[in-house]
């Protein structure tokens, strides 16, 4: 599979950061249930993903995986022990992490640091050596001329090593969980094979100072995202809006982080959705539901499934579902988990949400 997704899609990784709230924040009611916030990034009309809110992150770029990486790694006492934990040997590989899990799960986290340090200015380094770092949560450092780097690492990814040696810090690799694995889907003229990880502040992180490609960044409660995204304020594409509902089922941001790390060496889903056509709408069918093909087609997506049935017929006649449904003459999209089991993740039970998602268009 990873031959073929190697040709169609550009590998890239994203980070899901997550902030602490203080008692203050809880008590002025900004949680909404949840003691924890998220970051979340609204994208120019001329960066990819156009005028949509998105976790920060960006493409992998080959000085990611450059050997550099390790002996910088190795002055702070990191050894190949600590490199091979990111990855459970033995079981199935996710396709990003192929053909070598451990150098990959390396090379993403720097991507995926090196990204959102380009975008918003946020530094997830750590100045500790190994024998002291032992936290849950991960670190960032603010004593950068952080204008200046961030339009050198933008013009050459190798800057970030660069930016290390000089102050003296490393990419903070272990302060990131590895979450999910997104595919996007096969009609559109940018593809992607995005790593999503997860990564915690305990206190308020340093100031952001976003670039060109962001028009606004926060810091949002993920129920308050949602319920404005269904009130159409703001525009979700289906990973965000999968990932946010799937990050409220926890409400305690330490048992979340917690869980994080147990199943980050873990394999998943690759989540690549298929879409399938019925008289009435839209699905866009994910892992584990009836409709999802046997043999996925990488490259032509399986050539859009037709369907002689409504939307709601393809639902009575399905045990398990795990799909979005799109009916434009209603208005109206819905998520739909049932009998639905995760591989390594969190099980949301049955659900029907309406969503207002922001759905790719053919070429």
């Amino acid at each position: 599979m990873n031959r073929i997704v190697g040709k169609a899609w550009r590998d890239s990784a994203s980070i899901i950061v997550l902030n602490k709230l203080s008692g203050d924040s809880l008590a002025r009611g900004r949680g909404a249930g949840l003691n924890y916030e998220v970051l979340l990034q609204t994208r120019t009309s001329r960066a990819s993903f156009p005028n949509s809110l998105v976790f920060p992150g960006g493409v992998n770029e080959p000085l990611d995986e450059s050997d550099a990486w390790l002996d910088l790694f190795g002055s702070f006492g990191y050894t190949q022990h600590d490199f091979n934990a990111l990855h459970c040997a033995g079981g199935a590989v996710t396709s990003i992490f192929q053909p070598d899990p451990v150098k990959r799960h390396v090379a993403l986290r720097i991507t995926a640091i090196r990204e959102t340090f380009e975008e918003l200015g946020l530094l997830l380094c750590s100045r500790d050596p190994k024998s002291k770092r032992t936290s849950l949560w991960t670190s960032a450092i603010a004593d950068v001329e952080t204008k200046n780097w961030q339009d050198r690492v933008s013009k050459n990814p190798g800057e970030l090593l660069n930016l290390c040696k000089e102050y003296k810090c490393y990419p903070d690799i272990w302060g990131l969980h590895y979450w999910s694995n997104w595919l996007s889907p096969v009609h559109l003229p940018k593809r992607f094979n995005t790593a999503f990880f997860i990564a915690a502040f305990e206190q308020e992180p340093p100031k952001l100072e976003s670039n060109s490609e962001v028009s606004s960044v926060q810091w949002s409660n993920p129920i308050d995202i949602l319920a404005r995204n269904n009130n159409r304020e703001l525009e979700l594409y289906p990973p965000q809006g999968y990932e946010l509902n799937r990050l409220i089922h926890w409400t305690d941001i330490e048992d979340l982080i917690k869980f994080a790390q147990e199943r980050s060496c873990h394999s998943n889903e690759n989540f690549f959705p298929v879409v399938v056509e019925a008289r009435d709408g839209v699905l866009h069918i994910l892992p584990g539901d009836d409709l999802y093909p046997t043999n996925v087609d990488l490259i032509n997506g399986n050539d859009r499934l037709l369907k002689d049935k409504t939307v709601l017929e393809l639902r009575q006649s399905s045990k398990t579902l795990h799909r979005f449904e799109i009916i434009p003459s209603q208005s109206k999209a819905q998520f739909l988990i049932q009998n639905y089991k995760p591989k390594n993740h969190i099980n949301m039970g049955d659900k029907t949400i309406e969503v207002q998602i922001t759905i790719h268009k053919s070429k």
